[in-house]
């Protein structure tokens, strides 16, 4: 089994700490859903009392709520749901590069470069980030993005992601550079 799941909202759910016997009954609910099983049925097989979804519980509470176990288990049975007929696919989801996939180094942006990318304002991509919208990583006064999260947030919003040339990005460094180098000079001849 791989290391990471992506939801069908672009969601990442991180495999790698699960336990040997949740990566079996992970194997289990994956084989139902590949056999396609009833969706009644799948769903009865996750909620059922004593599920390692439920977290061996009887209830879904907070903390099994966020439990990866359950929430590839819940995405699974969604995805079963929309195929069968039960459930019909939200405005905010995809069925588009949704599943198992490798996990990636983290490749992080600025919430500035982030908001640049799918053309729209710093400030609204944070205050997406506050009402958590975007998974991010706050170091010091700034957010991190990852790279993926900046994707899945555009494809939901309808907008594409401008493509940006690398030499673009450097001109506009060295223009950068080179006006704040005649700027030091400038101030050196006043002083």
């Amino acid at each position: 089994m791989l290391r990471a799941y992506l939801t069908l909202t672009g969601e990442k759910v991180d495999l790698s700490q699960l336990t040997p016997e949740e990566r079996a009954f992970l194997g289990h609910i994956v084989k139902a859903y590949e056999e396609s099983e009833a969706y009644p049925n799948f769903v009865n097989k996750i909620n059922a009392p004593g599920s390692l979804a439920l977290g061996e519980g009887r209830w879904v509470t907070a903390k099994v709520a966020v439990s990866p176990v359950y929430r590839v288990c819940q995405d699974l049975a969604d995805r079963l749901g929309i195929a069968q007929g039960f459930l019909a696919l939200g405005a905010n989801s995809s069925v588009e590069d949704a599943g198992f996939v490798e996990r990636r180094e983290p490749n992080y942006v600025s919430s500035e470069e982030a908001a640049r990318l799918i053309g729209v304002t710093a400030e609204a991509i944070r205050k997406a980030i506050r009402e958590k919208r975007i998974p991010a990583r706050q170091v010091g006064r700034t957010y991190l993005v990852e790279r993926w999260a900046v994707e899945a947030y555009a494809h939901r919003s309808g907008r594409e992601l401008r493509a940006v040339s690398h030499a673009i990005v450097r001109e506009k460094a060295a223009k950068t550079y080179y006006q704040s180098a005649k700027q030091r000079r400038a101030m050196r001849r006043i002083q």
